[in-house]
């Protein structure tokens, strides 16, 4: 006498462990549709050795179990219940509501909001806190996701998203596909994910691909450390940049902001006053910086 417990997500996949057990009339429960049953391909004969059901938590089921009878389910699938957040995003915007109404622009104070109390969950090892703000901030991602497969011109949707990520770092982290097993040495995987990083995207300044509109200090520290590596001389950082004062005619976000956006423009002035007195564009040194930086 046995319980086979289908996946309610995948309905037509018996596990392996129940195959031998398929061999005669079964006894299907109530919720088990008639698509799985034909796919299954036994007769249903109530009272049956063998239950085949969908629903765990059925009156069929639970009565067999109380009875002793051993349950043969698929082991679960790591990720399997972001499938139900997919769900439950695609239920709420069926609705028609508010949902519907919201746009990635309307959306941006709220990611900003799940975002900051997120770190105050990781400032204060709140891991109940945690566990909670990673699924408000996964709640942006299902969002985003579903208005951007309502765009007439280039729709996608959260599959899209997720094939995106495992192309990125597939490519990025060759460690995945090559065959490697043993630790990494730290330095090496950096260095291939900046050199694998380079080879996708051609871009033209060392400044390429930062948030702009990322706070002030953070931005700062961003610019400054990309202008590190692309071999700019510590000593040419402005100290406006190096010290943030508070109080003055304006906020110290603000003059930092300015701050950084003059000394990126300088950044991006620089390299492209080498690339046309060079005639390509290729890194520059240490005195290369020096002869190309524009004057304030």
């Amino acid at each position: 006498m046995t319980v086979v417990l289908l996946d309610p997500r995948r309905p037509g996949v018996v596990p392996a462990t129940a195959v031998r057990l398929l061999c005669g009339p079964v006894e299907y429960g109530d919720e088990v549709p008639d698509s799985v049953r034909a796919a299954v391909g036994l007769d249903h004969r109530p009272g049956a050795d063998v239950l085949v059901a969908l629903d765990a938590g059925s009156g069929a089921v639970t009565a067999r179990t109380a009875r002793g009878e051993v349950v043969v389910a698929a082991d679960p699938v790591v990720g399997d219940r972001l499938l139900d957040a997919v769900d439950v995003m695609d239920r709420l915007w069926g609705f028609g509501g508010w949902e519907v109404t919201q746009t990635h622009d309307s959306l941006r104070r709220y990611l900003l909001e799940e975002t900051y109390e997120l770190l105050d969950a990781i400032d204060e090892d709140d891991r109940a806190g945690l566990r909670e703000e990673l699924g408000d901030l996964l709640l942006q991602v299902l969002f985003h996701s579903r208005i951007a497969q309502e765009s007439p011109t280039d729709p996608f949707d959260v599959a899209d998203v997720a094939d995106t990520l495992v192309t990125k770092l597939s490519q990025r982290s060759p460690h995945l596909t090559n065959g490697h097993t043993g630790p990494l040495d730290v330095a090496e995987q950096e260095a291939a994910w900046q050199a694998a990083k380079a080879a996708e995207k051609a871009r033209e300044s060392c400044l390429d691909g930062i948030a702009m509109a990322q706070p002030a200090l953070a931005l700062a520290e961003k610019v400054i450390e990309r202008a590190g590596g692309a071999g700019l001389p510590v000593a040419m950082i402005p100290s406006e940049l190096r010290t943030v004062r508070l109080g003055g005619d304006t906020d110290a976000e603000h003059r930092l902001r300015k701050a950084v956006v003059a000394f990126a423009g300088r950044i991006r002035e620089a390299e492209n006053t080498a690339e046309a007195d060079r005639g390509e564009r290729r890194p520059l040194s240490a005195d290369d910086w020096h002869r190309f930086w524009p004057s304030v």
